[in-house]
């Protein structure tokens, strides 16, 4: 007998639609990519991005941890992230206790966008934040206002190094600075220092090379919720020995002559009341650095071997400014903020991946006035101990790219939070013109 339609004897052509059917199973499996959990340790590259984008880490997809900026930048800077699993950050108690107490007690005022009744803590804690908060973009700002560091920042051995896409390492800049938190204090004194109108205090002081050795700066933040009154910045200048006052526009200038503004200082160091307007865009997962090795500069290294000296960047291989090939990258819980600074600012806006649970950014960009990608910021982060107990989070190494002229100037730093013995007045501008002229600490 045969089918109609053909000259294949029944049996054969059951044996035959059997087979094609199997063939054709088989055709659209080897067309097909299976999504497959990634293992720790697995090194996402520009060659493989695509292919595994839709493979999942920690039960989430790679490309939903992957925001656009980033995947620019693995596939035109070649950087690599290699996959750890998320650890869980426990902040001091103290800080959760003041965090806690916060809810009901700080108050965001919608006509001005200020705040107030905080001491100490994280002002909004995550309950308290809401999508569709008009607000919530503010609020997650002032949070960082009550800094994860710590009473006092050590900024111990910070250097910026100068890189370049093409040429690699051109050179090193390296400061001694501190910071120290005039409110929101945790470590067993008073919360508040002095009269509630100063916010904080810094110093950096250059010390190498040695054509720049001495050049330093002071600043005070006061502590105005409507960020009115402007920074006092200082600076030293060893040609004529002298202070000299800055500008009140200084927080939005760059780092002596870095591709870092001031204002990209943990990536945003401005009062969001400095910034036209901030909105939450949206609360995802991105893989981050939020445990990078304990030392950021070895200090045993000389300045001469700069890939020695500053470890925990990749400055063996083109483009010479990424994180290094073994830093772990982890899924973190953010908040995704977009911020439109003022008119007079460079940037046309900035958008920063803060961690969720407490107030510490990850990643960032920023367009320039025209509205075009200009800088990228991937920062290293890690738990600290103060020398007094405090658990604090940090910033030790910063990432500053300027995407569009392959350059970069990536700090790194030993950061320590609450070290012993320091005072407010080791902060201050007599103690700016001791260090620059090497007659004090």
């Amino acid at each position: 007998m045969y089918t109609l339609n053909t000259l294949i004897p029944a049996g054969r052509a059951r044996r035959t639609g059997v087979a094609g059917a199997l063939a054709l199973v088989l055709g659209l499996a080897a067309g097909q990519t299976f999504a497959k959990e990634l293992e720790a340790g697995f090194v996402i590259t520009k060659e493989n991005y695509d292919s595994v984008k839709e493979d999942t880490f920690e039960k989430k997809t790679i490309a939903s941890m992957v925001p656009e900026k980033l995947e620019w930048m693995i596939k035109n800077y070649n950087l690599t992230i290699k996959l750890a699993h998320s650890k869980k950050i426990e902040m001091d108690p103290k800080y959760v206790e003041w965090s806690k107490k916060n809810v009901g007690t700080v108050k965001f005022n919608p006509a001005d966008r200020t705040v107030s009744g905080w001491q100490a803590g994280m002002m909004f804690p995550p309950e308290t934040i809401k999508m569709d908060d008009p607000h919530a973009g503010d609020k997650v700002i002032w949070n960082l206002r009550a800094a994860t560091y710590g009473a006092t920042m050590d900024l111990r051995d910070i250097a910026w190094a100068f890189l370049d896409a093409k040429k690699g390492y051109e050179r090193v800049q390296a400061f001694q600075s501190r910071r120290y938190y005039m409110e929101g204090r945790l470590d067993g004194g008073p919360i508040t220092v002095g009269d509630g109108t100063i916010a904080q205090k810094t110093y950096f002081v250059a010390h190498y090379p040695q054509d720049i050795r001495g050049l330093g700066t002071f600043s005070v933040r006061y502590n105005q919720a409507d960020s009115k009154k402007p920074d006092d910045s200082y600076a030293y200048l060893k040609s004529v020995r002298r202070v000299r006052r800055l500008s009140g526009g200084a927080w939005m200038d760059p780092i002596g002559g870095t591709d870092q503004l001031y204002d990209d200082w943990d990536i945003w160091d401005a009062a969001p009341t400095k910034y036209k307007s901030n909105k939450l865009i949206e609360k995802r997962w991105v893989l981050a650095i939020a445990h990078s090795p304990e030392m950021s500069v070895d200090t045993s290294q000389p300045y001469t071997e700069p890939q020695k000296r500053f470890p925990r960047i990749n400055m063996s291989e083109a483009p010479y400014f990424n994180p290094a090939k073994d830093i772990g990258w982890e899924p973190r819980e953010v908040y995704v903020v977009e911020g439109v600074p003022p008119d007079e600012h460079p940037y046309s806006k900035k958008v920063v991946y803060m961690e969720v649970d407490f107030p510490r950014p990850y990643l960032g960009y920023a367009l320039d006035r025209k509205g075009e990608f200009w800088k990228m910021f991937i920062f290293q982060n890690r738990p600290d101990v103060g020398d007094d107990g405090y658990k604090a989070v940090m910033p030790v190494i910063g990432h500053i790219i300027d995407v569009k002229r392959g350059h970069a100037t990536n700090w790194s730093s030993n950061m320590k939070s609450n070290p012993k013995g320091v005072k407010e007045t080791d902060v201050s501008l007599n103690v700016l013109e001791e260090v620059a002229t090497g007659t004090g600490k």
